[in-house]
């Protein structure tokens, strides 16, 4: 009986993984880069309680918004043991917003809490990130979710002030490892949970450029010059996706504000330091 039991719920389990597919609306580009359970680099990135109990803080504390501004369900599928480091974000077939995180994401070596919590959150704001949001094929059409870019937006300016505000324990910074770049992100910051966001980004951001040999890494120091004559709908490059995250941590519009679904200004800062950064977004053409 036990046997029976045992294999029930693999099968169960693997139907349930086997009914989310994979969207464009992933947080990484496919990589061939693999954490399989079991193994931790150098004794850094997560456990399977860190991961489970991140989820479930984040679960609790996004799903009232997700109902309020949807009027759907919250639903995350923990797959710790899938060693691919991806996330994604979907819809079930009651158009519930679905997040997906893997395992071997939370398993890389250069993740911190912080930065895992970021990432659930860019997943969670392609469901709530509002405008602009993405084209669907060559229709012209808006899609139901939210340009990368925008995600990432409001996971630095909505989301992680609402863990940090309500005293979710995650790692702020290492004292000996991280303490340089944390001098650094606060003269680059209004106040000091601004300089713990950018920090989370930077983790999130050296992650994006470990996935893609030859990729300079993204430093708080820097930023990318580039000027978009159209916004950019998919993923930006690291630097560009740091001085984003460092944007929305600066933004005074607060989580009390949200995003509108058509206005990208509603809910966004749109000058100074708190503004999008335009490697990626321009108001002339999303």
């Amino acid at each position: 009986m036990k046997t029976t039991l045992i294999t029930t719920l693999l099968i169960l389990s693997h139907l349930t993984q086997a009914a989310y597919k994979r969207e464009p609306e992933s947080c990484f580009p496919l990589s061939s880069q693999k954490y399989e359970a079991g193994v931790k680099a150098f004794g850094q990135g997560l456990t399977q309680d860190e991961f489970n109990q991140l989820i479930e803080s984040a679960q609790l504390l996004l799903e009232p918004d997700v109902k309020k501004m949807l009027g759907k369900k919250l639903i995350f599928d923990k797959r710790w043991q899938d060693a691919t480091v991806d996330a994604f974000a979907t819809r079930d077939d009651a158009n519930n917003a679905v997040v997906v995180m893997n395992g071997g994401l939370a398993r890389h070596p250069l993740m911190t809490k912080d930065a895992f919590l970021l990432l659930i959150c860019h997943e969670v704001g392609h469901h709530l990130g509002g405008a602009p949001k993405i084209l669907r094929g060559n229709s012209g059409l808006r899609g139901w979710s939210s340009a990368e870019g925008q995600a990432d937006y409001y996971a630095t300016s909505k989301c992680l002030p609402l863990f940090f505000k309500n005293a979710v324990e995650t790692k702020a910074f290492d004292a000996d490892i991280d303490a340089a770049n944390y001098k650094l992100a606060l003269s680059k910051c209004r106040d000091n949970a601004c300089a713990r966001i950018t920090l989370a980004g930077l983790s999130v951001s050296k992650v994006f450029a470990s996935l893609v040999s030859g990729t300079p890494e993204p430093k708080i120091t820097a930023n990318d010059p580039t000027k978009v004559s159209k916004t950019v709908y998919n993923h930006a490059n690291p630097q560009c996706r740091l001085d984003t995250y460092m944007s929305g941590a600066n933004c005074d519009q607060g989580p009390e504000i949200p995003f509108d679904s058509v206005d990208a200004k509603v809910g966004a800062c749109v000058k100074d330091t708190g503004a999008r950064p335009n490697c990626w977004f321009t108001e002339k053409a999303y």
